[in-house]
């Protein structure tokens, strides 16, 4: 492995690491190569220096969001000079789905310039394309079966966007004007790492997500996503479901309320009873969290 392929291979992990909760990144491989991989990585982002880090060619997973499935990938020693090795693995998708995705990989590969980091631009575009209505339909039944079960129900989504940084005024104005516009509510916090939380019905939580994704980040992710069905009696109305997202987040109207220091978002959290979805998105045991006010 040349010094500038190794170089830029642990950027990259180091990243993709930062981004993902313990849950959603897997190491693949034997107890020893898991505790050389981490090991080297652990010097790496200390010092920044590669010489001497000499493991075997990584190994690793990614959760996506439909079920148990999963983006695998193989680092050759000389990626990115070297094509990776990357496919889709699901216990609960079609044959149609799976052969459908690893095409698409397989297709995003060719595109792929040489000496190109390409992982997680290939995880996004597969992130997206399962959310394509041909492939949602047929992964996604417990939907259906949800639009389905009630008339006078509802489904409220609340996420947590991790971003490298959120330091532009412009797509700060963004993040708070779209909530409003949108009708979800929410908190955020600029600098580094910059922290957007938000709650609201589901498809207008989609459609920000969407719309933010849109603008250009250095790295932007979500790093939390729960979902609740809140059923009503007649004659209520969908929109009632402000009632019950306000209480929680203490804001009267829509929007997103800016806060400066990582505490103070861990407080308001606690507060909505969010606490355990920021410390585990934000991977902070709660003595850390102590030690963040």
């Amino acid at each position: 492995m040349t010094g500038n392929n190794k170089q830029l291979q642990y950027e990259e992990l180091s990243l993709l690491i930062s981004m993902f909760n313990d849950n959603e990144f897997k190491w693949v491989g034997d107890p020893d190569q898991l505790e050389h991989w981490k090991s080297a990585l652990d010097k790496f982002l200390l010092t920044h220096d590669v010489s001497g880090l000499e493991v075997s060619p990584f190994r690793f997973q990614i959760l996506l969001d439909i079920g148990e499935t999963w983006f695998n990938v193989f680092l050759p020693c000389q990626y990115p000079e070297a094509r990776p090795e990357c496919y889709f693995s699901s216990d609960t998708a079609t044959k149609q789905i799976w052969t459908e995705i690893n095409q698409e990989i397989e297709k995003k590969l060719n595109e792929r310039c040489d000496g190109e980091c390409c992982i997680f631009d290939i995880y996004q575009h597969i992130k997206s394309f399962l959310q394509q209505p041909a492939i949602t339909e047929t992964s996604t039944s417990a939907l259906s079966q949800f639009n389905e079960k009630s008339d006078y129900s509802f489904k409220i989504c609340r996420i947590l966007i991790w971003t490298h940084h959120l330091l532009s005024l412009e797509k700060r104005k963004c993040v708070c004007r779209w909530a409003n516009e949108l009708g979800i509510w929410g908190f955020s916090k600029p600098g580094y790492p910059g922290i957007i939380i938000v709650e609201g019905l589901y498809d207008n939580v989609q459609d920000y997500i969407s719309r933010l994704k849109s603008l250009k980040w250095q790295a932007i992710t979500i790093r939390s996503e729960e979902s609740e069905v809140i059923y009503n009696s007649p004659p209520h109305e969908p929109h009632d479901h402000g009632e019950f997202v306000k209480i929680r987040l203490g804001r009267i109207n829509p929007g997103v309320s800016e806060f400066e220091s990582m505490s103070e978002i861990s407080s308001k959290m606690k507060e909505a009873g969010l606490e355990e979805m920021f410390l585990s998105a934000m991977k902070i045991n709660k003595k850390q969290d102590k030690s963040l006010t």
